[in-house]
């Protein structure tokens, strides 16, 4: 499907409170000390560069070597490109690895146009894509940064090798509605009243029951609390729109994870993404990457493997 054509917002138009921004210097301070403490805990520094789009300057990192398919990163929210730590090695030893900070979320992107919609977002995404010179890439995203990848898939799917997608809120599932009212008395302190308790416990409900470690534990909270994030809501994609991705796609669905009824969503996606492979993680909480490193990698790039050597073995008649 031909992505609808769109600018972005004219100046006119904008408006600081429609873009994604730190709340004041004191914050942005805060934020980049933990950005660079996780940042720290990459096996080897990576390379680090800032690529334009309509939509502002998107900062991207970049690991590995410079020949094979690449495969690109969107993150969590709240969390930016460095909470790959844990990954980062295995998916960058044979490949170029880029992790992009999303516009309109913390990190080192600057948003200066607003990003309205999936529309705006895939058109965002493919800008940067195009500035890196990526014609052919394998999208990753966990949660958000998941829902931003098959969003990518039937809007913009040409400059990609395939998408996976980790625990994508929204998209293919629902929370149970026990645990919408179950978080928000602590949804309510920790945005209102500042709870660095109810916000722990929010954390630990989405991390298997435990609190991040560090350096997670630190992005997360000063993502959360310094930046105020401006990105469209991860809508529900109907059933007409999930037939038409014909990227191919891996979807893992986080057993133990509140943002999706794992088993319901994993046969909703079988049944209607025609070209998918899913599977359910036991055990897993939703940071799958931080919390089985070795149990993600190994099934992400077994998936990207089979797709390289299907694309060689019968590459496109215009190759």
């Amino acid at each position: 499907m031909p992505v609808e054509v769109r600018g972005p917002s004219t100046p006119k138009a904008r408006n600081a409170r429609q873009l994604g921004r730190f709340r004041d210097e004191v914050a942005r301070r805060k934020f980049l000390t933990a950005y660079n403490n996780a940042l720290a805990a990459w096996p080897t520094p990576p390379s680090q560069l800032d690529v334009e789009t309509p939509y502002g300057t998107t900062h991207v990192l970049a690991a590995g070597p410079e020949s094979g398919t690449p495969i690109v990163l969107l993150h969590a929210t709240a969390v930016s490109s460095p909470s790959w730590f844990a990954s980062v090695a295995a998916l960058s030893k044979d490949r170029p690895v880029y992790a992009i900070d999303t516009i309109g979320d913390a990190g080192r992107s600057t948003q200066t146009s607003r990003i309205r919609d999936g529309v705006d977002a895939s058109l965002w995404l493919a800008d940067v894509l195009a500035a890196l010179d990526l014609d052919r890439a394998h999208l990753v995203g966990l949660s958000y940064g998941g829902w931003l990848a098959l969003n990518q898939a039937w809007r913009s799917p040409d400059r990609l090798a395939s998408i996976t997608s980790v625990d994508p809120p929204g998209a293919l599932g629902r929370p149970s509605g026990t645990f919408l009212v179950k978080i928000l008395p602590d949804s309510l302190l920790a945005k209102f009243a500042k709870s660095e308790k109810a916000l722990h416990r929010l954390l630990r409900l989405l991390n298997n029951g435990t609190l991040p470690a560090q350096p997670l534990l630190g992005l997360s909270v000063a993502g959360l609390r310094t930046f105020r994030a401006r990105q469209p809501y991860p809508k529900r994609l109907t059933d007409d729109v999930l037939r038409m991705i014909d990227t191919p796609t891996l979807l893992l669905f986080c057993e133990r994870s509140p943002v999706n009824h794992a088993q319901r969503a994993r046969e909703r996606s079988r049944r209607l993404i025609a070209n998918a492979e899913t599977e359910d993680i036991p055990d897993a909480g939703h940071m799958l990457p931080v919390e089985m490193p070795e149990l993600f990698t190994t099934r992400v790039l077994r998936f990207i493997h089979d797709i390289d050597t299907r694309h060689h073995a019968n590459p496109p008649s215009d190759e």
